[in-house]
């Protein structure tokens, strides 16, 4: 059933809203996909706060124009497409859909916008390779912690041996 041009106009306002938010969006080839299939990655995604959509290049191209990026590359995406939008982490789009991939050879990237310039499908699935946000935080704060806590063992390795020596003189004496 086709939409009405209200319908659209809602639509493109809010590939806007994403377009002006987002931190990168990626495109996906959903031909194949079935039902299934992609309301099971659907639902993976929203779990993760992405919002994933499937869009008419059209309504795209519009709202990416509107956002000031271009929309050239558009022409040369084929068939279906989706786009996933990551408000809040550059990589974890990427890497959902490209977990996702793996079990299911239908879908396959397109492309990608990140902080406004484009990228391939090569490029995006580089992207998708990298660690996460949060895995990079706790990367940063256990190479922070882990000077500081050898510290400490070695601060206490004096009192510990102190400790022992008292324990041992103490079983001896008894």
């Amino acid at each position: 059933m086709a939409k009405s041009r209200q319908q659209k106009e809602v639509s493109l306002k809010q590939f806007q809203d994403h377009v002006g938010t987002m931190k990168v969006a990626v495109f996906a080839a959903t031909d194949g996909l079935t039902v299934k299939d992609n309301t099971q990655l659907r639902k993976n995604l929203r779990e993760a706060g992405v919002s994933f959509v499937g869009v008419k290049k059209t309504l795209l191209k519009k709202a990416l124009e509107s956002a000031g990026l271009d929309a050239a590359p558009l022409a040369a995406f084929r068939g279906n497409a989706a786009v996933a939008f990551g408000i809040a982490d550059e990589v974890q789009p990427a890497s959902l859909i490209h977990a996702f991939a793996k079990t299911n050879k239908n879908l396959k990237f397109m492309g990608g916008i990140l902080n406004g310039n484009w990228m391939t499908a090569a490029e995006v699935t580089n992207l998708a390779k990298l660690p996460g946000k949060q895995e990079l935080i706790a990367r940063v704060v256990w190479t922070i912690k882990a000077p500081l806590t050898n510290f400490a063992g070695v601060l206490a390795g004096p009192m510990r041996g102190f400790v022992q020596v008292l324990k041992a003189k103490s079983e001896k004496a008894a």
